[in-house]
């Protein structure tokens, strides 16, 4: 007679499947390593802390909504786990597809996200980036670090883009910096584009040329994010 006393392997649950290698790390200081990698299902408790925010919610589209609930996360991870670019029309030096959308990642935390969103037809030698970072993160130079290595790698990576674009409401002082500081240059306003709530705001259109890219050495503020 078999006895009925388990194995212990036999409860053992399937591993999880391994985090996504990044696509860029950057370690600014002794204190800091940073993650520029695809989203992975484990990071749905984290986006969903660091995304739920009026203050984030109020700087993006209505697609990013506030609260910001585990199953926005679960949501928004899906997308960006399975939209990528086309080869044909938006060559790569891989030929592969690739994602469109990264996590970033301070010291093994999921702190915000960047990508890019493709133009076509006749300005189909553009993207457009976004991006977005948790509130504990501001003020500390990190989102000025990681557009501008983003920036960098998408050059590398899209020999046929010429030009990034941005845009960001006209109340946002902080991403106009960020841009600023990352080398985009204003290039015009779209008067009361933009309807948040019950108010009315202008969209600030920023711009940067392949060929006026220069590389320049960023730095985090603090040392203790």
């Amino acid at each position: 007679m078999a006895s009925s006393q388990e194995t212990p392997n036999s409860r053992l649950e399937p591993l999880p499947e391994a985090l996504p290698s990044p696509i860029l790390t950057l370690t600014p200081n002794a204190s800091t390593t940073l993650h520029i990698r695809p989203f992975h299902p484990s990071d749905t408790p984290q986006v969903a802390r660091v995304a739920n925010n009026p203050l984030i919610a109020s700087c993006m589209r209505n697609t990013f909504p506030y609260p910001y609930t585990l199953q926005d996360a679960q949501n928004w991870i899906k997308i960006a786990t399975t939209s990528f670019t086309d080869p044909p029309t938006k060559p790569n030096i891989s030929g592969r597809p690739l994602h469109l959308d990264y996590a970033v990642v301070l010291n093994s935390q999921v702190i915000g996200a960047i990508g890019l969103k493709p133009f076509w037809d006749i300005e189909s030698d553009a993207f457009e980036v976004g991006y977005w970072l948790g509130e504990e993160a501001w003020g500390k130079g990190i989102m000025t670090l990681v557009l501008k290595e983003f920036i960098n790698w998408t050059w590398e990576q899209f020999p046929t883009i010429r030009r990034l674009e941005a845009m960001t409401y006209s109340f946002n002082e902080g991403s106009k910096r960020v841009l600023t500081n990352a080398g985009f240059v204003k290039e015009g306003v779209k008067r009361e584009a933009v309807r948040k709530g019950d108010k009315v705001w202008d969209m600030v259109i920023f711009g940067l040329l392949r060929r006026e890219w220069t590389t320049q050495a960023f730095s985090i503020v603090s040392a203790e994010p």
